[in-house]
């Protein structure tokens, strides 16, 4: 027979066996008796299965305080022994960033400690990488407004060569012309591509409406404009004035022991010296215009819209109400903002509101991507839920309880790697807050009263004090914004009143 006529045999012979072949199926085995409840014995209540579970209790969980002594040189250290494997985070800050930036040239701060792993401690780039790589310490540097940061995420067997790594990084940088001239051509491509990104447009211009060319103004990576202007001679200066210890800190989290890291950052550090010469820019005092400030983006059939006005800065007596205020009114998924303009109009994927707060000053902003012919609505729809908080619609115990359990409830994410923690408690330095603020943070949120956070609500709910912000395509969005009874105000994408 060929394997075609064979196969037909081998299934009937599947089936059979199948079947038991004719024979008749053994007897089931007895099913064990359920044992009776004992007398007296209460029933287990029946599970409803109608309505979806709620959360149970958020967790009781905070992170230690860490330990802090000083250096030599009087450079405070915060420590934290964390994790069973020995992954160590390091971070050195600095409490001053791109708020020393000189007028006109924003971006120095950024571009100079850009600059600092071009070469340090009598080894090029290219050789300090690869020291880098046998160590498998990866390096990282970032400024902000009010900071800047010096990273590394390391082995803590090798802890004492990377801490002198990021000592010769620090305090003997090479500052070639020709790498200088390599990293400003990058860094002014890149701000040069942004332009063509609504959200960055925004965000810029946002700045520029709320502060002017004062505190907080400025992106810290500079502008197009800004990094054109600044020379080698500049960054070489401003890494003299800066990079001092004074007000610095180091902060070591991971499978560490307390002796090891005391031992390497006073080799690496402790004879670090000099006092920091730069200043910072001071607070515009001129109000912000209450104006519909339009970023021209022809043919865009979205627009990237913020609701804008200036707030307190971080140290503000509301930063606890605040936060439990906005978690309900436009932070969270199921907030009042997100929930009328994507849930019920169907204007957006999704809208939020947000305070960004630094030393200073900050500001409050209702953001949304929403469709070019919504957007008159949807600026109409975010003045009425601001209105409402003040009005017919406070916030009610619900809302605050679920703001608070919400806010509880993602805290440990933030602690979730070493990473995570060293930043976090990097903030503790540049904002002078105490080494318990994170085991003090459930607490305080807890403590948020419904009072206090239909005060904070009732302070940010007036819509004239509001201004607009929009990057999307003028002509489309000209007849409906002019109806708004604001001023319009075009913008280019870097920020600046166009021409």
């Amino acid at each position: 027979m060929t394997a075609r006529q064979l196969a037909p045999l081998f299934l009937w012979a599947v089936v059979l066996s199948a079947c038991g072949a004719g024979h008749t199926a053994p007897p089931a085995a007895p099913t064990a008796p359920v044992p009776s409840e004992r007398p007296g014995a209460r029933a287990k209540p029946a599970v409803d299965r109608s309505k979806l579970p709620g959360p149970g209790p958020a967790p009781a969980w905070s992170l230690p305080a860490a330990k802090t002594w000083k250096l030599s040189n009087g450079v405070e250290v915060y420590y934290l022994e964390q994790g069973n494997t020995p992954l160590v985070s390091m971070k050195l800050v600095l409490p001053r960033g791109s708020a020393t930036d000189p007028a006109g040239r924003s971006g120095l701060t950024a571009l100079t400690a850009d600059m600092l792993d071009e070469g340090a401690g009598g080894q090029n780039a290219l050789a300090l990488n690869q020291e880098l790589q046998r160590l498998a310490t990866d390096y990282g540097a970032s400024v902000g407004v009010d900071y800047a940061s010096l990273s590394m995420n390391l082995l803590a067997e090798n802890f004492e060569p990377s801490a002198k790594i990021l000592s010769d990084i620090l305090q003997r940088p090479s500052l070639h012309q020709k790498d200088f001239a390599r990293r400003k051509a990058q860094r002014i491509a890149d701000a040069l591509s942004a332009q063509s990104d609504p959200g960055h447009a925004r965000g810029v211009t946002l700045r520029h409406v709320l502060f002017g060319h004062g505190y907080g103004g400025e992106l810290p990576n500079g502008s197009v404009k800004s990094l054109k202007r600044i020379g080698l001679n500049d960054v070489k200066s401003q890494y003299r004035k800066f990079f001092t210890p004074d007000g610095a800190a180091i902060v070591v989290v991971g499978g560490i022991g307390e002796a090891q890291v005391k031992k390497g950052l006073e080799a690496a550090f402790g004879t670090w010296k000099g006092k920091s010469r730069v200043k910072e820019v001071k607070v515009g005092k001129e109000k912000p215009q209450r104006a519909v400030y339009v970023v021209d983006f022809p043919g865009a059939t979205q627009s990237t819209l913020g609701v804008v006005r200036r707030t307190d800065g971080e140290n503000t007596p509301d930063y606890f109400p605040a936060m439990v205020e906005n978690r309900a009114f436009g932070g969270a998924f199921t907030s009042r903002l997100n929930l009328n303009l994507r849930e019920d109009k169907g204007y957006t994927y999704g809208a939020s509101s947000v305070f960004q707060r630094w030393r200073d000053i900050g500001f409050y902003a209702l953001v949304a991507n929403v469709k070019t012919d919504t957007t008159r609505p949807s600026i109409e729809q975010m003045f009425k839920e601001l209105d409402a908080t003040c009005g017919a619609k406070p916030l009610t115990e619900k809302e605050r309880t679920q703001a608070v359990d919400g806010l509880l409830l993602g805290f440990p994410g933030r602690f979730e790697h070493i990473g995570g923690v060293a930043g976090q408690l990097a903030d503790l330095p540049i904002y002078g807050r105490p080494t318990d603020w994170y085991e003090k943070w459930p607490s305080q949120v807890k403590a948020v009263t419904l009072t206090e956070a239909n005060a904070v609500a009732k302070k940010y709910c007036d819509p004239k004090s509001y201004g607009v912000v929009i990057a999307g395509d003028l002509k489309k969005l000209r007849p409906s914004i002019e109806g708004l009874g604001m001023p319009l105000v075009v913008y280019n994408a870097e920020g600046e009143p166009a021409k």
